[in-house]
This record gives C-alpha cells, sequence and structure tokens, in this order.
C-alpha cells in the first residue's frame, strides 16, 4: 500500500465516529484491513440488491445514497460528508445493498471487506457499541424523513435542513445542488425554490450563490417545528 493511501485511509478511520473512542493498536488493526478506491463522478459504487461484500468510509468528494421508484424517479436518502460511513447495516440481515451510491464527483472510499470487519468485531466490544449506537441514530434519521415526508410542508422541512447544517452559525454554504435537495427534502426543483423564496421574502435568509445567510435563526427554529 501506497504512504499516501494508507495516510488518507488512517485520517479518514480516525474522523468516523464508527471508531471513536478505540484505542490505538485497534485503529491500527482497521487501518490493516482497510483500502483505498478511487472512484470518478457520476460511477456507481454499489447498487439497490447487490451482494453486500464491503462498507464504505468517504474518505473525499461527494456521493449520495438513494432509491429508485418503480417510475424511476429517484429519492435522496443521504449525502453523506467525508468521514462518514456508509451501507454498515448491509453487512447484516440478508446481506444486500439496500439502496443505490453514486460518487457525485470523483471521490475516494475506504473500503473495508465484510467478513474481516465482522470478525474483528468478535473481539472488539467498544466497536460492537459503537455499531449499535450509529445504526440507532441511522434508524431514528429515517424515522424523522418517514415523519418528514407524511405530515410537513416543504418550506418547514427547507427550515430544519438549515437549521440543522448550518451548526447556529449565522452563514453556511450549501455543499449539494439544489437538484439534490430537493431530492433529499422528497420534492422537486421547482416547489423548493418558492420554498427559499418564502423564506427569504419573510427576512429568515439570504442567498449569495451556494453561500445561505441566517438572518432569524429561532425563526426558522419555529418554522421547522410546524407542519405547514
Amino acid at each position: 500500500m501506497y504512504t499516501e493511501d494508507k495516510e488518507k485511509i488512517s485520517k479518514a478511520i480516525k474522523a468516523c465516529p464508527l471508531f471513536s473512542g478505540l484505542q490505538k493498536n485497534e485503529l491500527e488493526e482497521i487501518i490493516g484491513i482497510a483500502d483505498l478506491r478511487h472512484i470518478e463522478g457520476g460511477q456507481l459504487i454499489f447498487s439497490e440488491g447487490d451482494t453486500a461484500g464491503y462498507f464504505y468510509i468517504v474518505a473525499s468528494g461527494k456521493v449520495r445514497i438513494y432509491k429508485l421508484s418503480s417510475s424511476g424517479r429517484e429519492q435522496t436518502l443521504m449525502t453523506p460528508q467525508p468521514g462518514a460511513s456508509i451501507a454498515e447495516a448491509a453487512l447484516f440481515a440478508d446481506g444486500a445493498y439496500p439502496a443505490y451510491a453514486e460518487a457525485q464527483s470523483d471521490a475516494e472510499l475506504v473500503s473495508i471487506e465484510k467478513n474481516r470487519f465482522l470478525e474483528l468485531l468478535k473481539s472488539r466490544p467498544r466497536l460492537a457499541l459503537n455499531m449499535i449506537a450509529l445504526l440507532s441514530q441511522r434508524l431514528k434519521n429515517f424515522a424523522r424523513k418517514i415523519e418528514q415526508l407524511s405530515l410537513m410542508g416543504v418550506v418547514p422541512r427547507l427550515a430544519e435542513y438549515i437549521v440543522q447544517n448550518s451548526g447556529s452559525k449565522s452563514e453556511f454554504k450549501l455543499e449539494i445542488s439544489k437538484g439534490d435537495l430537493a431530492s433529499l427534502l422528497g420534492t422537486v426543483p421547482e416547489t423548493l425554490s418558492r420554498a427559499f423564496a418564502k423564506l427569504k421574502a419573510g427576512g429568515y435568509i439570504f442567498e449569495s450563490g451556494n453561500i445561505i445567510s441566517i438572518n432569524d435563526l429561532e425563526g426558522l427554529r419555529e418554522i421547522a417545528a410546524s407542519y405547514d
């Protein structure tokens, strides 16, 4: 393994919440069973129904996880950032990937082979607990997404997204396209544009390119807590 690749693997693994709290020797074991994959923008990483032989950690680049409806409509589930792990749950149950994963830009992914990881999991209780916590949080997030799509209007969904991704700062950079954001929020670009217009007209936000400035964070929180 090239030294540069190993450094990238080490950095991604140490940034991943799944491996938080592990001892140095435990991290070295995980680094030892990991590889770095270079993926071109637009390339599928895996497809729904494929046998799950690996799970991944995003080292760099943009990745999108999505489902396809019977009519061919795409529903974005996640846009994991560097340091995030994907497809961990697919290592269990029926062992198939439950969705599609695509690189939206040239990306680097740390890949960890299923059987080697499960063998390591048997002797590392801290790692097992981290896995349970991560999957529980992921389940909670998806339950919230179902609630949003079932009950909330697009404006509250957008307000909640801005609140969550701003980290309480006065501005943040929108890292995904408006089309991908629309899919993530379960709507279409035209409806999303109208939702942005309403928040701007109300004085809650201001846009400059892909930078969103927040003028009224508490107001956004109130909108996000509503369903209309």
